[in-house]
């Protein structure tokens, strides 16, 4: 219930929902949205329902852990009665996302992931051109150190056999470094009317739900992608090799060197550096940290775990 117990409007259905519980015998949860008063000293005046829980199986939720304390005193409570579930701001809800982004979003948790790379890019140049291998590397490098990852390619030319099995070899390579086909998601698998390219919508929601723009590419003229990761906000992390990059990210990306060749032990090395270089600078932006936590804390997955939780709890103490 949404404030019952909390306006003084909502007095009839406090009162009629305490009396009924006897007989109900079902649990009760009572979100409060505003800020708790101070407890008034009310005698003979129905209003004392309001300020009084009247019920051990009633439990108090509040939206944040700062008020907890105040909000039992309201009611005469314990802390112990109270419980914090944040509210939920979802950007499959909030950004009205295609359909395409929303069933990826969906099928493969991407709001749970630290590190969210979109490349969009031809499949035909996914590696010689784009070097989509370089960054699977340094995924394979940020995973190795603790971040988890999804890395997701809006891929266009992908209706041929030769194309399908260059996805198909790269997805097995991946996998080789510990990136799985969870993590590595090209869009044309989806779906066969997506094998020709991702809706520009698609290719602008997905890189909103982007953080890091990894862009090993070895030639660009004026490069649309990168406009748009920077227009999404994203950390950019470019090729030093491709000089007309810098005119565009200026002092504001990291440079890498991506032509790095050595034995493979070697350069595997190589790329946990640059993935510790990365998370040192994703780590010290607070706006890709803010956007981790909107997203983990307070997608709908997340409110669905908070309220399971909440319902165990109340069953095992029941």
């Amino acid at each position: 219930v949404h404030d019952w117990l909390f306006i003084d409007s909502y007095l009839p259905y406090g009162i009629g929902l305490r009396e009924a519980l006897p007989s109900l015998k079902c649990k009760v949860f009572a979100w409060t949205h505003s800020a708790p008063s101070q407890r008034p000293d009310l005698k003979d005046n129905p209003h004392a329902n309001r300020y009084n829980l009247n019920s051990d199986r009633i439990k108090l939720v509040y939206l944040n852990h700062e008020k907890v304390i105040d909000l039992a005193e309201m009611y005469g409570a314990w802390a112990k009665d109270v419980r914090v579930v944040y509210n939920a701001r979802d950007p499959r809800t909030f950004w009205d996302l295609h359909p395409l982004v929303e069933r990826i979003v969906n099928e493969y948790n991407i709001l749970e992931a630290d590190i969210i790379t979109v490349y969009p890019l031809s499949t035909p140049r996914t590696i010689s051109g784009k070097g989509l291998d370089k960054v699977i590397r340094l995924h394979a490098g940020l995973k190795k150190i603790g971040y988890s990852t999804r890395l997701i390619v809006p891929n266009a030319h992908a209706n041929g056999h030769k194309e399908k099995r260059l996805i198909a070899e790269t997805q097995i390579w991946a996998a080789e470094l510990g990136i799985g086909h969870e993590e590595l998601i090209f869009t044309s698998l989806t779906s066969t009317e997506y094998e020709m390219g991702a809706p520009p919508k698609a290719v602008s929601d997905f890189f909103r739900l982007g953080n890091v723009f990894i862009f090993p590419t070895t030639s660009e003229v004026c490069s649309l992608v990168l406009l748009e990761a920077m227009m999404s906000g994203n950390l950019l992390v470019l090729n030093k090799a491709v000089e007309s990059l810098r005119e565009f990210g200026g002092n504001d990306a990291l440079y890498f060197d991506f032509a790095y060749r050595e034995p493979k032990e070697v350069n595997e090395r190589y790329y946990e550096d640059l993935a510790k270089i990365v998370a040192s600078e994703f780590e010290n932006n607070k706006s890709l940290q803010v956007k981790r936590q909107a997203f983990k804390q307070h997608s709908l997955e997340k409110l669905g775990r908070d309220l399971e939780l909440l319902i165990n709890e109340y069953d095992t103490r029941d």
